[in-house]
């Protein structure tokens, strides 16, 4: 990891710089509440943000470690003590789980939130425009750190690792990747048999083969098989890139189902559900076995 002095001259850090924030260091101070406060409305934008802050007491903490961390901002020294502690918070993220592009995110809003506070109380000149360059700086050294420090936290965890369990992950990747290309290709060949059969059956409710009321229910929970499998591909290919699976995908294509057999049972109840013409047994048979 880079020293304070190294990250200094990569962002061209200078004396003037922890001037210009000293100038108004006042602000972290008058500010610091409000900032706590929407900066807590704002991680209502991450579904599991309740994750990571489960109590009254969790929270009450991390709020405190929000003011103070936001107060010196303005008023640390950047130096090795500085780098220490913005290097211990990335090791504490990283403990807890907590996705990186939390953090990244998070940053940007502190850098949004800051920029109309210094325009709301000092105007638009020149000197303000020399106090957001320097806390932009700050900011980007605060972010440098911490990421650095999930990434070292990683590699420590990876080399602690025996010879036999870096090759068992390294199986499981590939396997897993195995898995999910499986997943996609299964899915979107489903895909593709289902439109040619919900257009199959409007071809037959035409030509007069399937009666109107059996034939439009039997489309329609055909349609909503093929959404539920839309669904389900998009959101595959969404955890292949790199995003965590939704609880949500899983109960719409619960739904889906569940209308799918409403719709089955009502159409035997009044006896309208009645199998194919023989010619058409198989085709009948295999999708009633595909979306029941």
């Amino acid at each position: 990891m880079e020293t304070i002095e190294e990250l200094k001259v990569h962002y061209n850090w200078t004396e003037e710089d922890e001037e210009n924030l000293r100038k108004v260091s006042w602000i972290g101070e008058k500010y610091k509440e409000e900032f706590v406060e929407e900066f807590y409305r704002y991680l209502g934008n991450f579904p599991d943000a309740s994750k990571y802050l489960s109590s009254e007491e969790v929270r009450d903490r991390h709020k405190e470690k929000i003011k103070r961390w936001f107060v010196s901002l303005f008023t640390s020294k950047y130096d090795a003590q500085y780098l220490k502690g913005l290097y211990r918070v990335g090791e504490v993220h990283f403990k807890i789980g907590l996705p990186l592009h939390y953090v990244q995110a998070s940053m940007n809003f502190v850098r949004s939130y800051l920029m109309n506070i210094i325009n709301k109380e000092m105007g638009t000149s020149a000197e303000t425009n020399r106090i957001l360059i320097s806390i932009n700086k700050a900011l980007d050294i605060s972010l440098d750190v911490m990421i650095n420090s999930f990434r070292e936290e990683e590699l420590r965890l990876y080399h602690t690792m025996g010879r036999y369990q870096k090759i068992l992950i390294e199986n499981v990747k590939r396997i897993s990747w195995f898995f999910d290309f499986f997943i996609v290709f299964t899915l979107a060949v489903v895909g593709v048999f289902l439109i040619v059969w919900i257009i199959y059956e409007i071809w037959l409710i035409l030509t007069g083969v399937l009666p109107l009321e059996r034939g439009g229910l039997s489309v329609l929970g055909s349609i909503l098989i093929l959404y539920a499998i839309s669904e389900l591909l998009s959101e595959e290919i969404k955890h292949i890139k790199g995003s965590a699976l939704s609880l949500k995908i899983f109960v719409g294509v619960a739904l889906a189902a569940a209308i799918r057999k409403v719709l089955i049972l009502s159409l035997e109840g009044s006896g309208a559900y009645n199998p194919l013409p023989c010619d058409f047994s198989l085709g009948g048979s295999i999708l009633a076995h595909i979306q029941s």
